[in-house]
């Protein structure tokens, strides 16, 4: 089957060894924020990898110190200001998580800095996630008055039991990396001077076990995922394409960059 082409992407970084591909989230002057480009790249990126018959393993991180702030918040306010146009883009948002989530490879995501918003569910896609010291996890939707989209309602009551998901939904207060590991919502937290190594290796064991067996168990438990989480998938996507034309997300976007902190320039 075709090789993937690292042409054809412009805002994910693409390097192939030793039958492991490792794709970059390549934005960072925002903190590797998910635009509208980048969002086409990660959607289709996934049916590549699969055609790619040298690709094993893929390992799914961002460039510099962060994995992703969220989505780029200068697109959603030109977009708030000129008005609604046309059909809500859910159709986009559930493309990209099935495509994760059907990719028959095994995905890694490693994670430094913060992974918030879009970008902590698009790490909690992944099959596995290993993050460094000090990275931080948060669907932060709320605190900019949206209500949670992305997968969050999916992914965090699965991985944290329903309670526990609904205080940091409902809060959207970030998650340090250790007591993310501690709690279940990732797999690992190592110093940060070793998760490259620790990533590495862990993608090597995956590469030289049997590939097959490996898909299509990663395949069936997906299948699970899906069939359990569909329906508060497509509701949360619902309800968070009507709270972004509200006064309700004005007020919360503005409350919430008045930080002033660089994280939180993605929601």
């Amino acid at each position: 089957m075709p090789a993937i082409d690292p042409s054809q992407y412009e805002w994910i970084k693409i390097e192939k060894k030793d039958g492991i591909a490792t794709l970059t989230l390549n934005n960072p002057r925002r903190k590797n924020a998910v635009s509208r480009p980048m969002h086409k790249e990660l959607e289709r990126i996934w049916d590549d990898v699969d055609r790619d018959d040298d690709i094993r393993v893929v390992i799914l991180t961002g460039e510099g110190d962060a994995f992703c702030a969220g989505t780029d918040l200068s697109v959603q306010d030109a977009e708030n200001e000129s008005g609604r146009k046309g059909r809500p883009p859910t159709k986009s948002a559930r493309r990209l998580f099935w495509n994760m989530l059907d990719a028959e490879k095994p995905v890694i995501a490693k994670v430094r800095g913060p992974a918030y918003g879009v970008g902590v569910n698009i790490a909690l896609a992944c099959d596995m996630v290993i993050a460094a010291e000090g990275a931080r996890f948060c669907d932060s939707h709320v605190r900019m008055g949206i209500a949670p989209g992305d997968g969050g309602v999916a992914f965090f009551p699965l991985l944290l039991g329903f309670h526990r998901a609904k205080e940091y939904l409902m809060l959207g207060e970030p998650i340090e990396a250790r007591k993310a590991a501690d709690i279940g919502l990732i797999n690992y937290c190592v110093p940060g001077d070793e998760l490259d190594a620790f990533v590495d290796g862990y993608a090597r064991r995956l590469a030289a076990g049997p590939p097959l067996a490996i898909s299509y168990g990663k395949m069936s438990v997906n299948l699970l995922l899906k069939q359990m989480t569909a329906g508060a998938f497509e509701t949360s996507l619902a309800y968070d394409q009507l709270t972004l034309f509200t006064e309700d997300h004005k007020e919360g976007a503005r409350a919430f960059l008045e930080k002033r902190d660089p994280v939180f320039r993605g929601s």
